[in-house]
């Protein structure tokens, strides 16, 4: 029970992901490969660094669709 974490570290993990999507590709990388006792955060590790990703490509496709 001592390894399951806390679900406040992955919820800022998303929000840093939608405000900076390279922080939060970083704080993903950090989750998934320093975090591995704790599968909740592999978990969300991986999701988040997906995450990050996506808002990646879609705020470049809006600042290309701008110009």
């Amino acid at each position: 029970m001592e390894n399951e974490g806390t679900i406040a570290i992955p919820i800022i993990g998303y929000i840093i992901a939608l405000i900076s999507p390279i922080i939060g590709l970083l704080y993903g990388a950090a989750l998934v490969f320093f975090k591995k006792e704790t599968p909740l955060y592999q978990k969300h590790g991986r999701f988040i660094i997906y995450f990050a990703i996506l808002v990646f490509i879609i705020s470049f496709i809006i600042r290309m669709a701008i110009r």
